[in-house]
C-alpha cells in the first residue's frame, strides 16, 4: 500500500519536547501544508487523537470531504517526567544517552521504547489487515514517523534521529508485509519548506 504521513503544523514549542503536552497550533502553519500538499489525493486520514495532529488532520481532510479517524496508536511517545519541558532545562547526559539507547534509557517514568515500537507496528499491521488497502494519510509526530521509517525500511534508529522531520514534513512509503514481516521502501520524502 502507499502510504503518506505527515507530521503535525507547528506550535511555536521546538525548544520542548512535547508527547502528552498539547499546545494548540500556529494557524499560519496549517494554512502553508495544506497548500504545500493541495494536490495530492487520500481516501482515508488517520490521525493521532493529540488535538495539534487532530487539527492538522481536519484542515487536510476536509476539501477533500474526508472523514479524519482518531487513532492512539499514532500518538508521540510519552516522555513521562520529561514531557512539555523546554530542551535545555533536561540533564543532558540523560537526554544524550536516550538518543543512543532507548531500551535502555527511556524517559523517566515515561513509556518504554518496546511499548512504542509494538504500538506503531501494531498500527502499520491494521493498516494491512484490509482485504484492499486504500491510499492513507496519517498525521502524526515526529517520533512515530522516524519509527515507522525504522520498521518499514529497516533504518537503524539512530540514522531515523539524525532526519530532519520538521512540521509539515511529508513521507511517502511503499508499505508492505510479508509472512508477518513489515518491508517497503521510503518513495518520497518533502520538507515542509520549499
Amino acid at each position: 500500500m502507499i502510504l503518506d504521513l505527515i507530521r503535525h503544523a507547528a506550535t511555536g514549542r521546538d525548544d520542548h519536547l512535547d508527547g502528552r503536552t498539547d499546545p494548540p497550533l500556529d494557524v499560519q502553519g496549517i494554512d502553508l501544508i495544506c497548500a504545500r500538499h493541495a494536490d495530492l489525493h487520500w481516501q482515508r486520514v488517520l490521525s493521532s487523537p493529540r488535538r495539534r495532529a487532530l487539527d492538522t488532520a481536519a484542515a487536510l481532510a476536509l476539501p477533500r470531504g474526508l472523514e479524519v479517524i482518531a487513532d492512539e496508536e499514532w500518538e508521540e511517545l510519552d516522555f513521562g517526567d520529561w514531557d512539555g519541558q523546554p530542551l535545555q532545562a533536561l540533564p543532558m547526559q540523560a537526554l544524550q544517552a536516550f538518543h543512543l539507547d532507548p531500551h535502555a534509557n527511556p524517559p523517566p517514568h515515561g513509556e518504554s521504547w518496546g511499548h512504542f515500537e509494538r504500538r506503531i507496528a501494531r498500527a502499520l499491521h491494521r493498516l494491512l489487515d484490509e482485504p484492499e488497502p486504500v491510499p492513507t494519510l496519517v498525521v502524526s509526530h515526529g517520533g512515530p514517523l522516524r519509527m515507522v521509517l525504522s520498521q518499514v525500511c529497516g533504518l537503524p534508529m539512530a540514522m531515523c534521529w539524525a532526519l530532519r522531520i520538521d512540521h509539515g514534513t511529508r513521507l511517502q512509503l511503499r508499505v508492505e508485509r510479508d509472512d508477518g514481516e513489515l518491508w517497503g521502501e521510503l518513495l518520497e520524502l518533502q520538507q515542509a519548506s520549499p
